[in-house]
């Protein structure tokens, strides 16, 4: 038997400082992260789509075009494939994200 149970705070103490991510499980071909952000990432895209979950804090989700989407708690948002983005949060953010395994090598 395979199955864990993992506790998002003893996974959330994993996260030394913004921008890590650790896995918190796979189904099939995709991974759920768990994520810390504060500050601004760089703009980028995938070529698979990828969904935000946010557990705590205020983070936003902006596009190369200048639209912005702000987030709280309790929040989702997907962002489709081929959409040049950036995420970030004023203050630290602890988020879920759903995307293809191999997306984090961008």
């Amino acid at each position: 038997m395979t199955e864990r149970v993992i506790s998002i705070d003893e996974a959330r103490a994993r996260l030394p400082r913004p921008w890590m991510h650790t896995v918190l499980g796979q189904v099939d071909d995709y991974c759920a992260y768990l994520s810390l952000f504060q500050g601004t990432y760089r703009f980028h895209r995938h070529d698979k789509d990828e969904m935000y979950l946010v557990l705590e804090g205020e983070p936003f989700i902006e596009y190369e075009d200048g639209s912005r989407f702000d987030l709280r708690a309790g929040d989702t948002m997907v962002v489709k494939a081929g959409n040049v983005h950036r995420s970030g949060a004023d203050e630290e953010a602890l988020v879920l994200m759903f995307k293809a395994r191999d997306l984090f090598a961008e």
